[in-house]
């Protein structure tokens, strides 16, 4: 069954040190995009989730947002970067001086300077939070799976009721297609009678005339194909791997096809077809434009 690019997904995790919370979101998007924001001391996950995610998910804009608990915090130990602040003071003291000022510099002043401590953090058990967080991952993508499930199902019961209308009116063209060249044989005999009056028109020479003519407006290889792709369309719906962008291709094939009949087909009811036909496929496109 087809599946949406929409959805949302959450998933938490614990260990005896470590809590991990991730959320996703998603959204429709030709390929797969990931945006991941990952607290910057673990950074080295990112990889990790990034890999998590691409085995799961085929395509979207998948935004992901992960926290992490540490339940045994450990003292941090700060440092003094004496240089850098060395530096600041002697440009403070440059500014002074071009200013005229004798204005004291004060130690809150100075601790909001950036770099001047430095934290160092505690070593961390990479190997256990990766598995934490890759169960709370797990988690969040099933929970985004079933979302994008459950709106897949909704598209595909709508898709199926346009293809079904599509399918109708490709039916109506096709019993009108053939009473286009006998409408035109009929209009042809008619104008011809007026026209050659006290003339003479061998028999042959009208049936080739009718012949060119049915030949240049026949739509028959236009609506098998278009039946084809209809099929095809059909059948996409029910495929358990990702079918987005084969339904997009479809469409621009069918599109071309009902053009083409629309240009060939000489014939105001057919032309009235089309109009619907195009109507429906460009509401089904629309609809396409969110399926993985």
């Amino acid at each position: 069954m087809i599946k949406s690019m929409t959805g949302f997904g959450q998933g938490e995790a614990t260990s005896e040190r470590y809590a991990v919370r991730v959320e996703l979101r998603s959204v429709n998007h030709r390929y797969l995009d990931l945006f991941l924001r990952v607290p910057k001391q673990y950074s080295q996950l990112e990889e990790v989730l990034r890999r998590a995610i691409g085995e799961r998910i085929a395509r979207g804009r998948v935004e992901a947002a992960v926290t992490v608990e540490e339940f045994a915090q450990k003292e941090r130990n700060v440092q003094l970067n004496a240089p850098l602040l060395l530096g600041y003071l002697r440009a403070l003291g440059a500014i002074q001086e071009v200013l005229g000022s004798d204005e004291e510099v004060t130690l809150s002043q100075v601790l909001t300077l950036p770099g001047i401590l430095e934290v160092e953090e505690p070593e961390c058990d990479w190997e256990e939070l990766q598995g934490v967080l890759l169960e709370a991952a797990g988690q969040a993508l099933t929970d985004l799976e079933q979302m994008r499930a459950a709106e897949g199902a909704r598209l595909c019961r709508d898709l199926e009721e346009k293809i079904t209308r599509i399918a109708e009116l490709q039916r109506q063209v096709a019993e009108i297609a053939p009473q286009v060249v006998v409408d035109y044989r009929e209009r042809l005999r008619e104008r011809l009678r007026e026209l050659l009056q006290g003339t003479t028109l061998t028999e042959e020479r009208f049936l080739a005339e009718v012949a060119l003519f049915a030949d240049r407006c026949s739509i028959d290889e236009e609506l098998v194909r278009l039946a084809s792709h209809t099929q095809q369309l059909k059948d996409l719906l029910h495929s358990t791997e990702p079918v987005g962008r084969k339904l997009d291709f479809l469409i621009q094939e069918m599109n071309r096809e009902v053009n083409t009949i629309g240009a060939k087909g000489s014939s105001a009811h057919i032309a009235g077809l089309v109009v619907e036909l195009k109507s429906e496929l460009e509401k089904v496109r629309e609809q396409v434009q969110n399926i993985e």
